[in-house]
């Protein structure tokens, strides 16, 4: 009877398993034929069409642009001009992120949650028209912090070129807000994620809530808030290199001339300083970041502190004084005033002194710009002419990732130490000469990485429109190539950082590198993996949406058209469009992240 009865349980649960198999079986073809209409029609939207790159006219431009750009322009009279563009590119990038601070600090802390609409500061309170007013406007910051940083940095950058003119200041201006919006939701989250145990022991003790965010939420949030306004200032690096390309100065600016005037080793010298300064950019961050031990390490020691204040206070001692926790590395005065004048120096030199900003009617003219945006234009016969540029956009975010996917996964595999460099006490024998080689594939593939990544997504867009023509297709093909750079990166950097214990037992018993990939690294690293894959989409679906104002297609290529033609209202609708886009795609994206337990980790990665 038991045997029996234990075959009855087998059989039933042999049956259950069928059934699901049975009934998911038509869902999973459903989703796959889905996907793959859906692969068709973006692939349709970007007109992608591979064998252009192959005529002969194609061929030829691509010749003449390589040959043209050796020996690169080495003049000391470039040299000044390269010079020049890359200080103003700082300028403009120190200028922009201070400023973004001023904004996104007051617009973080009115949009925090547990300050004003939830949490133990409300309790007690009686619900007044006063707290119900605050509740509103935290409300409404957060919906303008969503709603400025879906908008592109480059989009802000042009909506200022066309308020106030050519130069830096726009590209200052344009980064503060871009970049503001960004550091208030960031400084939101990390005031809501601090321990809560001070909050409520000093509001127990009767403390205002002026009081409690100065001497319990502050002191723990400071340490990540410092860590991501440095990082703030390293995007803002980044983004200022390519404001030029929609007439915001710097080092973007002199690329574009350069390409449109067809002198490309001026090209090939001002990408070679491009690519010298993000490297410094990268390095100079990384040295702060240590030196003002920004860290997780700093924070668990500054809560550990501000506890036993708490405690100091309740057994009836005087609070000592919190040291701050970037003590260590601001002692003294220096730090401050050197600061100070970088600050100083930068917004002298973008413009934004008030004299400047007065004398040349700023305020006005931005008054103006935006009084013509309103009321946008809705006219059925405009929104519909934004359907096929919509769909252009959608395309090249889609293929443009999965081409970056398929260059990414395929190099990141000789780009992974784990499996490309083994120790010296792994299994197996290798000669001196292989593992020579070894170093040499990982390392130039490493080298190739870096490159693909420090070229933005303009520059390759203008290089392959030489090639491919002005529309999506160089677009699509620009995304492609920056994504594979990135994921590429990420993916052997995941390969390399899962769990040890796998792979060193599959090393042991003699697996290949491929039985290890495929049965030690790859289980472990894909939620991270497709967590970047998700992101990256979304980021990329941004990018999408400015390519145009360069030849890339999609709706940059009819931002670019209503900014010329002066259709300032319609300019107004194309950003809401923009707007609804980029939150429907990450809505989208939190849905498909949703089961990733390391969502949260690759979305603070996935930018570099």
């Amino acid at each position: 009877m038991p045997t029996r009865a234990a075959n009855c349980s087998v059989s039933a649960e042999v049956l259950t398993r069928w059934h699901r198999i049975g009934v998911s079986a038509p869902r999973r073809a459903g989703l796959a034929l889905g996907f793959s209409a859906a692969l068709v029609l973006c692939w349709r939207a970007a007109e992608v069409r591979p064998l252009a790159l192959f005529e002969a006219g194609a061929l030829s431009s691509v010749w003449t642009f390589i040959r043209g750009m050796f020996p690169p322009d080495l003049s000391p009279g470039f040299l000044r001009v390269v010079a020049s563009a890359v200080g103003q590119t700082l300028a403009v990038a120190v200028a922009g992120t201070a400023l973004s601070v001023l904004i996104g600090l007051p617009l973080g802390v009115l949009s925090t949650a547990t300050l004003w609409r939830r949490g133990v500061l409300l309790e007690g309170d009686n619900g007044g028209a006063g707290a119900r007013a605050l509740a509103a406007a935290s409300r409404i910051a957060r919906a303008m912090l969503g709603f400025i940083r879906a908008v592109p940095d480059l989009v802000w950058g042009l909506l200022f070129v066309v308020a106030v003119g050519l130069g830096p200041l726009a590209g200052a201006l344009g980064l503060a807000v871009a970049y503001g919006g960004m550091l208030g939701r960031v400084y939101s989250d990390v005031f809501e994620d601090v321990d809560p145990r001070p909050v409520e022991a000093l509001r127990a003790c009767g403390a205002t809530r002026a009081q409690v965010f100065l001497r319990a939420v502050w002191p723990q949030a400071a340490p990540s808030v410092t860590a991501y306004t440095l990082y703030s200032l390293e995007c803002s690096v980044r983004a200022a290199s390519v404001l030029g390309f929609v007439g915001a100065g710097g080092i973007g600016y002199e690329i574009n001339l350069s390409m449109r005037m067809f002198e490309y080793g001026q090209v090939l010298t001002l990408v070679l300083a491009f690519v010298a300064l993000l490297t410094v950019n990268d390095a100079f961050s990384r040295f702060l970041r240590r030196r003002l031990h920004a860290t997780c390490a700093v924070q668990d020691s500054c809560v550990r502190r501000l506890r036993k204040r708490v405690a100091g206070r309740f057994a009836g001692r005087a609070p000592g004084v919190l040291s701050h926790p970037l003590g260590s590395a601001l002692s003294g005065k220096a730090w401050p005033v050197a600061l100070a004048a970088v600050v100083g120096f930068s917004f002298h030199a973008v413009g934004l002194t008030g004299v400047a900003l007065f004398d040349a009617g700023v305020p006005g003219r931005v008054e103006r710009f935006v009084g013509r945006m309103f009321p946008p234009d809705f006219d059925p016969s405009f929104l519909s002419s934004l359907v096929n540029p919509l769909f252009q956009t959608l395309g090249i975010s889609v293929i443009g990732t999965l081409i970056g996917v398929a260059l990414g996964a395929a190099l990141a595999l000789p780009a992974t130490s784990t499996l490309v460099l083994a120790g010296p006490d792994a299994a197996g024998r290798r000669t001196p000469a292989e593992r020579a080689v070894r170093r040499v594939v990982y390392q130039s593939t490493r080298l190739f990485f870096t490159m693909l990544r420090s070229i933005p997504e303009l520059v390759w867009v203008l290089i392959f429109i030489l090639a491919a023509g002005v529309g999506p297709f160089a677009g699509t093909l620009a995304i492609g190539l920056h994504t594979g750079g990135v994921l590429g990166k990420l993916y052997a950097e995941t390969l390399e950082e899962v769990p040890r214990g796998p792979i060193e037992a599959l090393r042991a018993a003699g697996a290949s590198s491929l039985q290890i990939l495929v049965w030690g690294a790859w289980p472990q690293a894909r939620p991270m993996l497709t967590s970047y894959t998700v992101l990256r989409w979304e980021m990329n679906l941004r990018v999408s949406t400015v390519l145009g104002l360069v030849g890339g297609g999609g709706l940059g290529q009819v931002i670019y058209n209503n900014v010329q033609l002066g259709f300032h209202a319609r300019l107004a609708t194309l950003i809401l469009v923009v707007y609804a886009l980029v939150m429907t795609t990450d809505w989208l994206g939190d849905r498909l992240r949703r089961q990733s337990p390391s969502a949260r980790l690759a979305g603070r990665e996935a930018t570099t």
